[in-house]
């Protein structure tokens, strides 16, 4: 099942941010500070949130590893914790 991360995050109220932990999928592809390029769909695990929302700190494994910095238009949540 996947969630549009715009709706996600209103529907937990205003201001609220995506749950930690959540795994996500790049809308479109994105380059890392070192100059490498996730592709498009290239899944994640949000590890950090950044001014409730705004920005989140997302952990990838594949293709190779990377932590990049995304706003919640680049990615959509494809799941989200249980607790």
């Amino acid at each position: 099942m996947s969630f549009d991360s715009t709706y996600y995050a209103r529907s937990l109220g205003q201001g609220a941010a995506i749950r930690e932990l959540s795994r996500v999928a790049l809308n479109a592809e994105q380059e890392t500070e070192e100059g490498h390029v996730l592709p498009a769909g290239s899944e994640g695990t949000i590890v950090g949130t950044w001014a409730r929302g705004a920005a989140y700190e997302v952990e990838f494994t594949r293709p190779f590893s990377a932590l990049v910095t995304l706003e919640p238009n680049q990615f959509v949540v494809t799941s989200k914790p249980d607790f």
